[in-house]
């Protein structure tokens, strides 16, 4: 699981559209009236969005999912100036994307991050430190829960959670740093879903010096 899915099965109890959606009242009788108070309020809505885009650079939080996405889909600001309705119906569902994401603040990125923390056990002395380490992460657990989709057909039956436990477990044990720009993030992939032994085999192989030791390093339940 990367860390927008993440984010997004954070959000998907939360409540947070149902927020966003309240505020665009299509009670209004007149249908005049009734657009200039939808456009009325997405103008809020995307001074809103954009004052959080401004608080992410200066975080230099530029790997938030949230952020990510905006990018890839042309960093354009928010905005209704110059648009017809139907243009400003899009740009609303644009801003209900991007403001219903936890990681479009500053503090919903904290709060992501120290649940994925809490949850694999990772160990952090500041916030700083936890989102230096954190895009490496989600990284690696992407590209393993995608090996292990692709080449094995096991992602479902194993499930995310196991997976970031796993790459927890292999980084403590061999001492990898995850804000450290040298790190082979495909060579880590490959390593640590060995040292998953995925098999259940009664032998696993050390990477570090080519000897064999018994039982594995630690198995993963299939239940």
């Amino acid at each position: 699981m990367t860390e927008e899915e993440f984010v997004k099965k954070r959000m998907k109890n939360s409540g947070m559209r149902k927020k966003i959606d309240k505020h665009i009242d299509n009670s209004i009788d007149n249908k005049t009236d009734r657009m200039k108070v939808y456009r009325k309020e997405a103008s809020r809505l995307s001074s809103m969005a954009n004052k959080r885009i401004d608080r992410l650079e200066k975080a230099s939080l530029e790997d938030s999912p949230a952020y990510k996405k905006w990018i890839d889909n042309g960093s354009v600001k928010f905005g209704i100036k110059g648009k017809d309705h139907n243009e400003v119906q899009k740009e609303v569902a644009r801003l209900r994307n991007f403001i219903g994401s936890e990681s479009s603040t500053v503090r919903g990125i904290n709060r992501t991050l120290k649940e994925m923390a809490s949850n694999t056990g990772i160990k952090y002395s500041s916030m700083k430190d936890l989102r230096q380490s954190a895009g490496q992460f989600f990284d690696l657990a992407a590209k393993i829960e995608q090996y292990l989709r692709t080449v094995e057909d096991m992602a479902s039956s194993i499930g995310y959670q196991k997976i970031w436990e796993q790459i927890n477990k292999y980084v403590q044990k061999n001492e990898i740093r995850l804000d450290s720009s040298e790190n082979n993030v495909e060579e880590l992939t490959q390593k640590i879903t060995k040292a998953m032994d995925i098999y259940d085999e009664k032998e696993s192989f050390d990477f570090e010096d080519g000897s064999l030791f018994a039982e594995g390093w630690y198995t993963l339940d299939k239940d």
